[in-house]
Order: C-alpha cells, then sequence, then structure tokens
C-alpha cells in the first residue's frame, strides 16, 4: 500500500479550500524564535561598546609590551666594561669566570660554555685556549689561541669579535664555528646570518652555509658547504696565484668548468676581489648564474675598480645581515 502526500504534514502540497483558510487565519500564531536565538553560520553580533573595550584593552596591552622591550632591550645590550664573564664548566676544575685579560683553557676532557656578557653564548670545546680581550657595552673582543669554539650572538653587528692572531672576526648577528691550530692556520664556518673576516686591510663577507679558511697573514675566498672539491681546489689556487701577482693559464677556466648555482658567492668574492679577473671567464659564468646581461661598459668599469658596478652586482644576492632582534628567543637564553 503507497501512502499518499498529506497537505497537513507536507506544506509543499496544495490542500483543499478549508484547509487554506485555516492555514491563513491561524498562520499569524505561528511560533518565531527570537532574531538572538536563531541559529546563523555568520560570527555573532558583538555591541559595539565590548568591540571598543576590546580595543583599547588590546592597544594599552600592546603599549605596555613595546614600553618594557624598550627598557629591557637596552638593558640586555648594556656591560659595565671590564666586568667579568660567567663560565659554566662541562667538566674539569675551571674558572667560574672569566676577566679581561685572563685565559680560559679547556685540556682534552674539558669543555665549557662562556656567557657573552649578556649578548649571546660560547661553546668552548675540548682543548682550546681564549682570552678576553676587552668587554663593554657595544664592544665585546676576545682572542682564539688555538682550538675550537662555537658562538650564538643576538646583539647588533659588530658588538662582538673574535680576534685570531692579525685576523678579526666580527658577529653581523649569526651563529658560527671557528677553530685555529698553533700555526694560525683555522677555518670558520657560518651556520646563521653573516660574518666579516678582517685580515691586513683585507675584509670578507662570509654568508651562512658557507666556510672560509684562513691563516696568520690572509683569508681565502668563502666557499659554500656545497661547493665541489674541484671548484674548492680551483678557486684556491687561483686566489693564490692572484694574491703573488701571478694569472696562470687555464686557472680561470678550472674555476668556471667547476662553478654550478651555489658558487656565485665565491666567484662574486673572486672578482671583487682581483677586479681584473672581469677580464676573462669568470664575469661571464657569474652573469649567467645571476641571469644578468654581459654588459661591456659595467665590465670594463668592474675591470678598472669601479666600486658602483661592482655594488650593481652585489645587491643581486640576498646579503643583508640577519636581524638580530627577530631572533628574540636568544636573549632569553
Amino acid at each position: 500500500m503507497t501512502e499518499q502526500p498529506d497537505p497537513l504534514w507536507d506544506p509543499q502540497q496544495s490542500g483543499d479550500e478549508t484547509l487554506a483558510r485555516l492555514t491563513s487565519l491561524l498562520g499569524r500564531y505561528r511560533h518565531v524564535p527570537a532574531p538572538e536565538r536563531v541559529w546563523s553560520a555568520g560570527p555573532p553580533i558583538v555591541p559595539r561598546r565590548r568591540t571598543r573595550r576590546a580595543v583599547i584593552a588590546s592597544a594599552v596591552a600592546l603599549a605596555a609590551c613595546m614600553a618594557a622591550v624598550a627598557v629591557w632591550v637596552p638593558w640586555r645590550l648594556h656591560w659595565d666594561e671590564r666586568r667579568q664573564w660567567a663560565v659554566d664548566a662541562d667538566a674539569g676544575p675551571l674558572p667560574a669566570t672569566l676577566g679581561v685579560g685572563n685565559m680560559l683553557t679547556t685540556s682534552a676532557g674539558e669543555s665549557a660554555t662562556v656567557r657573552v656578557a649578556r649578548i649571546g653564548r660560547m661553546d668552548v670545546l675540548p682543548g682550546t685556549r681564549i682570552r678576553l680581550l676587552d668587554t663593554r657595552g657595544g664592544h665585546h673582543r676576545l682572542e682564539l689561541l688555538e682550538g675550537r669554539v662555537r658562538a650564538r650572538i643576538w646583539a647588533p653587528p659588530g658588538y662582538f669579535g673574535i680576534a685570531a692572531g692579525a685576523s678579526e672576526t666580527v658577529d653581523l648577528g649569526c651563529e658560527f664555528e671557528m677553530s685555529r691550530n698553533p700555526q694560525g692556520e683555522g677555518t670558520i664556518h657560518v651556520t646563521s646570518g653573516w660574518i666579516m673576516h678582517r685580515v691586513d686591510g683585507q675584509e670578507t663577507l662570509v654568508p651562512a652555509g658557507s666556510r672560509l679558511d684562513f691563516d696568520a697573514a690572509r683569508s681565502g675566498i668563502p666557499l659554500s658547504t656545497m661547493s665541489s672539491p674541484a671548484f674548492r681546489a680551483a678557486v684556491q689556487r687561483l686566489d693564490l696565484a692572484m694574491a703573488e701577482g701571478k694569472r696562470p693559464p687555464g686557472a680561470e677556466e678550472a674555476v668556471v668548468r667547476e662553478a654550478t648555482a651555489s658558487d656565485s658567492f665565491a666567484l662574486l668574492s673572486l672578482l671583487t676581489r682581483y677586479p681584473a679577473l672581469a677580464s676573462g671567464p669568470v664575469y661571464p659564468k657569474l652573469a649567467t648564474l645571476l641571469d644578468l646581461p654581459v654588459d661591456a661598459p659595467h665590465r670594463d668599469a668592474w675591470s678598472r675598480g669601479s666600486m658602483h658596478a661592482m655594488n650593481l652586482w652585489w645587491e643581486r644576492i640576498p646579503r643583508p645581515p640577519k636581524a638580530w632582534w627577530l631572533n628574540w628567543q636568544d636573549a632569553f637564553r
């Protein structure tokens, strides 16, 4: 048996004349829920007064946070001149503090963590000797005599630096590892941000993901950790030859042949250190990697040592120092 649609239960069905009249008369008594109780997929309506209060409260909270930061950051960066640094020894009878002029030495089985004023920390690995040279607000310097250290700094560029003989490694807001042997040869590996390496008037920028070899007299060319052994060898050969005023046949071609996209910074550093190389194959290779045209006037200006010409290509490298203040978590360590 099939049920017939009933207009009493299905408003879509038309009823007889009597039902239509009753529906019209009783419609005025139909239950209609209050507007605030009607379900809606939209956001609830917040009274205007409550909205103003929320905005004012948020503004007050933001202002309070900004005021706290404005007071707290200068305190964090301030440091009394010659005030000692704290030392946390992992093993061994090491001193609890490090003062200006004093040395910290770890044996083969010892390591320590030195708190760099209030701006960071430095891990001193086994078999390392360091000496604190100077410390005051905005200027903290120590010397790595031999061994290996890892530094993580939360401060504006230039606040922290490590001397190694005649050279100096200046932090530009970063994390890096540095080693040096008794003969003065060493390596710097930057894992975050940038450093500047200075020696004998020569300044070399080293970005994250790169390492730089140096000795007592000079620094090498920063090379990506992804560079091939063949590229590293070719660059080192050309760099040493150019430093001696030589330009051996085939050296530039070897660099170009082994270069990949990850080696753009190394090629840029080579051309900046030795502008005369712009007349050879290194310039067009770097132009290809940077997706730039080989412009004859620009190339000639570079060969003559024009800083303006060099800066046009440097601007194509994402090279600003790390925004140290964005790494605010470091300030709490």
